[in-house]
């Protein structure tokens, strides 16, 4: 219903005050995503958000209009249009409703207005409507486990987010508090600019970096204890990655490490591998990368072979698996041109492994011996970038700009997509941060800022809140906490369970869009400028 639909109920009701309707919300509350939206609406930080978005971001923001507990859902609600014109609580409600839509829609004006672009919702568009929506699984539930690089690894943090990529961490005593120099324990400088996060094996720390706009890549192994640098690898490219924005840079993929050797990826310098030393043992060359952002996927071992996946928008995708020792190809296999960056994860269904990777609207899952395609679900958006999250019985997809969240079964063989899926969260899910699941329940924090809480069953809402920040890096959860790195600088530190608290809010001054890593009691955080070790100093003195 537009907001004409307030002289249709003929309602002569004089305007409120937003003190009056705060008030009402004792008796008629808002629901949690039609709270932050309101939130929003009046918010000259939001404001100022939305006037640096992307397009193709407002394409997907103002789709939020569309909540659970809208205006229209109100009324049927509570009996229709006459039963609410005869019940003056329930008039003030359901205004109040339809003034939060106006005014983040006058929101969302001014952002098209800055591209000379109708809205969609004044040409007539409809958002599709919001909820968690309910399949009938028919797939059995097998067991699930997360397969790690290599033996060991699940001590290390061997590879993007972490042993198994799920952005967890068994350490404990990880601190709650910190600033640029309270509980750090070193501080390194980086030379060149990077993205990708560290990796660690043993005392040594791994990442790279870029510079000269992506002419000279190197390998970088720092000692864990001390900070310092043990050594420096070069490698140029032939040419410059096309197409690469600022934000994502020319070394964003992560490297992965099996404890003898680490492999990483760099763009149109190829693919290379080293010893813990710094000797290089191999180096497979790549074709030039065309892709919108540039390339960022990271790659990930399993047993004898790294598997490494970046589609390509303008040019072939790439889906290649070779021999970790020699870097001989092992097998090679095609998809579909398309957006995307995610990273795979290796998961033990049942009796076997899959290989599970979404993108262009497919999650799919893959023989990670031969690269053959098992099966294939439908649901994501065009362009993704989370990773899988594995849970008790289910997986998790998260893609696009505020687009779905899936929970599904793997397993089976073709198109299981009226099988295999149990519930689809129809947006909110993050453009480019991972989920984490934890007891149960599926965290999201997406670019914005939207940070939200999921049971993982049944895709059920717990909470859904806004910080006033924006995010890149995945979250980490240490002993029941969260900790979110955002593009600011600041670390939150957010506590799972029924109910949305902020622990501690911590800023290191310079901008964060790696994911942090953590092993025996530290963090380790790459900002634009440094890596730090971070660790809780004040317990010593307690």
């Amino acid at each position: 219903m537009k907001h004409g639909a307030w002289g249709i109920l003929g309602l002569a009701v004089a305007a409120t005050c937003w003190g009056a309707d705060n008030v009402n919300d004792a008796k008629f509350p808002l629901g949690p995503q039609l709270r932050v939206l309101a939130e929003d609406a009046e918010s000259p930080a939001y404001r100022e958000l939305v006037g640096k978005m992307l397009l193709t971001d407002l394409a997907a923001e103002w789709q939020r209009v569309e909540t659970v507990d809208n205006a229209e859902s109100f009324l049927r609600a509570h009996g229709g249009l006459e039963h609410v014109a005869s019940d003056p609580a329930l008039q003030r409600a359901y205004r109040r409703r339809l003034e939060i839509r106006e005014k983040f829609l006058d929101v969302m004006r001014a952002g098209f207005a800055r591209f000379k672009r109708t809205p969609p919702f004044d040409r007539g568009k409809q958002a599709e409507k919001a909820g968690t929506f309910q399949s009938d699984l028919k797939a059995a539930a097998v067991a699930l486990s997360v397969v790690t690089s290599a033996p060991g690894a699940e001590r290390q943090w061997a590879r993007f987010r972490g042993p198994g990529g799920q952005g967890r961490t068994r350490a404990v005593g990880l601190p709650l508090e910190w600033d640029q120099q309270r509980n750090v324990v070193w501080r390194r400088e980086l030379s060149g600019q990077g993205n990708s996060s560290p990796v660690i094996w043993g005392n040594r720390i791994f990442l790279t970096s870029a510079q000269d706009k992506g002419l000279h890549r190197e390998v970088v192994a720092i000692d864990r204890e001390s900070g310092e640098v043990l050594w420096t690898r070069a490698f140029d490219s032939p040419q410059r990655d096309a197409m690469v924005r600022p934000k994502n840079g020319y070394a964003s993929a992560t490297p992965v490490v099996d404890g003898e050797r680490l492999i990483a990826f760099l763009g149109s310098a190829g693919i290379v591998c080293l010893d813990l030393d710094g000797t290089v043992l191999w180096h497979h060359e790549l074709p030039p990368f065309r892709i919108l952002h540039g390339p960022a996927a990271s790659g990930v071992l399993y047993k004898d072979r790294v598997i490494f996946i970046q589609d390509q928008s303008s040019a072939d995708s790439i889906m290649i698996a070779l021999d970790k020792r020699t870097g001989k190809l092992l097998w090679q296999r095609s998809r579909t041109r398309a957006m995307g960056w995610s990273t795979p994860v290796v998961v033990r269904v049942g009796d076997h492994d899959e290989l599970i990777y979404p993108g262009n609207r497919t999650v799919k899952g893959y023989d990670p011996r031969s690269g053959e395609e098992l099966w294939s679900l439908g649901g994501p958006t065009r362009e993704v970038v989370p990773s899988i999250v594995v849970g008790t019985d289910l997986i998790y997809s998260a893609s696009g700009r505020n687009g779905p969240t899936l929970a599904l079964r793997p397993g089976g063989r073709g198109d299981v997509t009226a099988t295999h899926l149990a519930w689809r969260a129809v947006r909110g899910g993050p453009h480019v941060p991972s989920p984490v699941f934890y007891e149960r329940r599926l965290y999201t924090v997406n670019d914005t800022g939207i940070a939200t809480c999921l049971d993982a069953e049944s895709g059920k809402l717990v909470w859904q809140k806004r910080i006033r920040d924006r995010f890149s890096a995945s979250p980490l959860e240490a002993e029941g906490r969260l900790y979110c790195a955002s593009e600011s600088g600041v670390v939150y530190v957010l506590a799972t369970g029924e109910q949305f608290k902020v622990l501690a809010q911590n800023d290191l001054g310079s901008p964060i869009l790696a994911s942090p890593a953590a092993l025996d009691g530290r963090l380790f955080i790459r900002t634009a400028e440094a890596l730090y070790s971070i660790a809780d100093l004040d317990a010593a003195s307690r």
